[in-house]
Parts: C-alpha cells; structure tokens; sequence
C-alpha cells in the first residue's frame, strides 16, 4: 500500500512551474528586504523569464513594482517598489 501524506497546496508546484517557482521564490526573499534594485541578467537566461519572475513574485507579495532595463540588450534591469496609493 502506498504512503499518503497531506502537504499544503500553496507548497506543491508541479511540473514545469517549478524551477520557475524557485526562482520566484528567491526572487520574493529580495523584495522583502529591499525597496530598489538591478538584476544582472546571465547569459543563459532569457530577459523576459526574469522580468516576469519580479512581477510574480511582486504580485504573491502584494507590491507594487515599477521596471525598466539600463541597456538595450537587456541585461540589467531596475527596479522600485512604489508607494501604495491611499
């Protein structure tokens, strides 16, 4: 007989969403201890998979975040938190 165990679905991420969950996860980790920053994009990544990362990691963390790349080859972007709207 097989083994059940209950896990928690917000911890379940399956099939190709993982490595994508990680990253997000890392991501978020940056958002809570910073207000700004730049991402060095490496060369195996693709620019629009990272911009996308800090949007969704933003979003599971209910940020508000502002984007723009420094260089026309896209491998550095910056980011700012933006003030809530009141």
């Amino acid at each position: 007989m097989p083994k059940f165990t209950a896990l928690d679905p917000a911890e379940v991420v399956i099939g190709r969403g993982r490595s994508s969950a990680e990253a997000r996860r890392k991501v978020a980790e940056v958002l809570t201890t910073m207000d700004a920053g730049m991402i060095e994009v490496e060369r195996d990544e693709r620019p629009s998979t990272v911009r996308r990362w800090l949007q969704e990691a933003a979003r599971e963390r209910r940020v508000r975040v502002h984007t723009t790349w420094a260089d026309p080859q896209q491998r550095v972007l910056l980011w700012k938190k933006l003030a809530d709207r009141d």
